[in-house]
């Protein structure tokens, strides 16, 4: 091997090591929302005590990843403080990390926090403190369910995804 291409493969080795570092970085944009809702305020906090605020929602922030789950808690007059825990993922890129940079590529990407992805947002359900009519406080339910349902399915295919994605049968 020339000095040349010894170079360039080194210069690769280095510079794909950290692939979720450099593709996508230690921050995310990370969307507050509220359902049925508009205009709450939310107060997002990390396992770092690290804080954001959105101050009226539907509203984007950027976040920091790799700092644990994510407590957001949405107020507003009229309504009851609502309180969500989300939890981070494993970030796809990381993956290429076993393929191109090996070990030290995993160990930047735990290191800086991109290893890890939270979902690109949160919906928060915030009840009425009270109701116009009890079919308005039924259709809220039924449409929180309903949600709660759609969420519960994604969750269980996505586990089944990564488990045929880890069998090699």
């Amino acid at each position: 091997m020339n000095k040349t291409s010894f170079f360039v493969s080194g210069l690769a080795v280095i510079v794909l090591a950290g692939c979720s570092t450099i593709t996508t970085g230690t921050t995310q944009p990370f969307a507050v929302k509220t359902a049925q809702l508009e205009g709450a305020k939310c107060e997002l906090v990390d396992s770092k005590n690290t804080r954001w605020v959105v101050s009226d929602t539907p509203a984007t922030v950027e976040i920091t990843k790799g700092d644990g789950p994510l407590t957001v808690t949405c107020s507003k007059t009229g309504y009851k403080t609502a309180k969500v825990i989300v939890e981070e993922g494993f970030a796809g890129m990381t993956a290429g990390n076993i393929l191109i940079g090996g070990g030290i590529g995993i160990i930047v990407d735990a290191a800086s926090g991109a290893a890890q992805e939270y979902p690109d947002e949160v919906l928060v359900w915030m009840e009425p403190n009270t109701w116009k009519s009890s079919s308005e406080k039924e259709a809220w339910f039924a449409a929180k369910a309903e949600y709660e349902s759609q969420q519960k399915q994604k969750t269980e295919q996505q586990s089944r995804d990564l488990n045929a994605q880890g069998s090699y049968n």
